[in-house]
């Protein structure tokens, strides 16, 4: 097990380039929780470092290490003499262990078929298969991702999203912090942070009644007048939520809430419905939505055309 500390620790260097960090530096700040994460396998060795201690004497210099075959391990002379042992782990550069990470985050998850991660983006972006959640009849698409706050990697998963389209929905959990994602939600996928849906008992195991809840109720978003959950599931106008479970339902929601993000809020009628695959008798949102009518509190339908009003 890791503590919270240790899996905050883990997070913020699966957010660095390579996803690495250097013995000396979990030494002398991280001690504790670098060894949880060693001891876990979770940070793994990479190589030698050629970097030493820095000489605070000596204008913050690293210090070149030789060998000592009288001690039998590298360090160095300080400047009065005295041999200093550089422990062999701070020579050592740590890295995020990939698919051990993957393994523990997705321990509490039921990924339907066991299939290995796919590397969809290298070192960046995995496809883990379609995972059961709690109140939910169908299994939902997974992908992991890391360092999405870093414009090349955010690039790097557009372009993947285009190449493999969310089919409704797409959850993709991310090392990122929520603090630094995206603010607007992104073409039918819910990206969350690990962070928010972990089991704190249980370090960065992801649990599913927080993720199915999180889901079901959206991204918390207080700086826009509506914001709709990934599936068009569920709808927030200022300050009041709607929810809705049919299919077509939630394909009308998200068409008409992607116009009214790209600032053409005003759709055809007709092609709405086309695109939520609607019956050909249904000809109207009054009987697309039939059975309910709080959806007129939120689209207005004139003229053969409607829009979201906020």
């Amino acid at each position: 097990m890791i503590d919270q500390a240790a899996a905050r620790l883990l997070m913020t260097i699966a957010e660095t380039p390579g996803g690495k960090i250097a013995g000396s530096v979990l030494d002398d700040f991280y001690p504790r929780q670098g060894k949880q994460l060693m001891q876990t396998n979770l940070l793994a060795p990479l190589g030698n470092t050629f970097a030493a201690p820095l000489d605070l004497d000596h204008g913050d210099e690293p210090l070149p290490l030789i060998w000592s075959g009288e001690h039998g391990c590298f360090g160095y002379y300080n400047p009065a003499a005295v041999w200093i042992t550089v422990p062999l782990e701070s020579l050592t550069m740590f890295s995020v262990n990939m698919p051990v990470l993957l393994a523990r985050m997705l321990a509490q998850l039921e990924v339907v078929g066991g299939a290995e991660p796919l590397a969809l983006v290298p070192d960046a972006v995995w496809e883990i298969g379609n995972v059961r959640l709690p109140g939910r009849s169908k299994p939902v698409p997974l992908w992991v991702a890391r360092r999405l706050s870093d414009p090349d990697c955010w690039s790097a998963f557009v372009a993947a999203t285009r190449l493999r389209p969310a089919p409704g929905l797409r959850i993709v959990l991310s090392t990122t912090p929520t603090s630094r994602l995206q603010k607007q939600m992104f073409e039918g996928h819910e990206i969350i942070s690990i962070g928010d849906v972990a089991d704190h008992a249980a370090g960065i195991a992801v649990d599913p009644a927080l993720l199915a809840a999180r889901i079901t109720n959206g991204s918390p978003q207080t700086d826009v007048p509506i914001a709709v959950s990934a599936d068009g599931g569920s709808v927030t106008v200022r300050g009041k939520r709607y929810t809705f479970t049919g299919q077509k339902h939630r394909a009308i929601i998200r068409h008409l809430h992607d116009a009214w993000k790209n600032g053409e809020p005003e759709c055809l009628t007709e092609a709405v419905l086309e695109a939520a695959e609607c019956a050909n008798s249904v000809n109207t949102l009054t009987k697309a939505f039939s059975g309910r009518k709080d959806w007129q509190e939120f689209i207005k339908v004139e003229g053969g055309r409607c829009w979201i009003q906020c």
